[in-house]
């Protein structure tokens, strides 16, 4: 990462966490008025035995976590099933050339005309089919090679042979299932953790980003060509799935095992680390080094004060010799 990279990551972090207190607090409240006034939101996750959390050591960078803390990267993947007739004829008559998804998510029910148009028009120019998730009005560049749909099925084409690659806004659940299957993305984030998503696959090496609310028709084009083209993008995508796939236990079942442990033995309190009851200033040893400065302080005054008082001496001693010898 480069310097202004970190700056911006350290505001971020201390953003995030200002807001959450706020956030905090309010759930607090209206936690007080409907459980009890003993609850609180950091009181609950204090008491939490374990966290199911939606990563893995491919999707995620290294880094230390606890042991109650359990990687369920993939759990919502489901057993791939085949097309309807309609889907997979057109799937078919894509030839050697292929077909790329494209989809902005269930959020994104419509999408401003300009960009649909501009997208629209990168299409068009591909060699390969298009299955295009949109629901609004057909775009007047829309080519013959684009089929638009109101809904995908997105695993099951992810998982098709004939996929190339996946133009996506980069949802949790889009980006590992693209992971998952080994699709190389072209990303376009919109908002929330969306950049956060593509970054990571991007360092992976199978992943491309673009700006969508300044990128091109050009410039869509040429990425969507350079990650088909370019075998670097495919061979990274085919090894992160690999390694997704090479799991001597399935995600959902992990999942089902920790919470059945959780309830076979009434918690797990070995698991918990101390660190989440602990005060800010504990945690982070404020109160340490605060001493620590306190008394190396002091030891530096108490030091000048005598160097001080020991140049005095010697000041008034040879004033003294001086004096005498006059």
């Amino acid at each position: 990462m480069t310097f202004l990279q970190r700056v911006k990551n350290t505001l971020f972090y201390f953003g995030l966490t200002t807001i959450g207190l706020f956030m905090e607090r309010n759930i607090d409240d209206i936690a007080r008025r409907t459980i009890g006034n003993n609850y609180t939101m950091s009181a609950a996750l204090a008491r939490t035995d374990v966290w199911l959390y939606q990563s893995d050591l491919m999707f995620d960078f290294p880094k230390p976590i606890m042991p109650n803390m359990v990687n369920i990267a993939g759990h919502m993947a489901e057993e791939v099933k085949p097309l309807s007739e309609d889907l997979e004829r057109f799937m078919q008559s894509s030839g050697d050339a292929g077909v790329v998804i494209v989809t902005f998510g269930s959020m994104i029910a419509a999408m401003p005309a300009e960009t649909a148009d501009m997208l629209a028009a990168a299409f068009a120019r591909l060699p390969q089919k298009v299955v295009w998730r949109y629901a609004g009005t057909p775009p007047p560049s829309l080519g013959s090679n684009t089929k638009t749909m109101q809904w995908v099925p997105q695993s099951d084409l992810l998982a098709h042979p004939k996929t190339k690659a996946f133009v996506s806004h980069c949802g949790y659940n889009g980006v590992s299932e693209a992971m998952y299957h080994g699709v190389p993305l072209i990303g376009m984030p919109l908002f929330g953790d969306q950049h956060d998503n593509i970054a990571r696959v991007e360092a992976r090496g199978m992943a491309v980003t673009l700006d969508i609310h300044s990128v091109t028709s050009d410039e869509v084009y040429q990425a969507i060509t350079t990650v088909i083209s370019d075998p670097r993008y495919k061979e990274k995508a085919k090894f992160v799935s690999t390694y997704r796939q090479d799991q001597p236990q399935l995600p959902m079942e992990r999942a089902i095992w920790w919470i059945e442990h959780v309830i076979k033995h009434g918690g797990l309190p070995h698991l918990k680390s101390r660190a989440v009851e602990l005060p800010f200033y504990q945690y982070y040893l404020l109160d340490v080094i605060a001493l620590i400065v306190s008394v190396i302080a002091v030891v530096l005054l108490v030091c000048w004060k005598c160097c001080l008082f020991a140049c005095g001496i010697c000041k008034r001693s040879s004033t003294n010799i001086k004096q005498k010898s006059n």
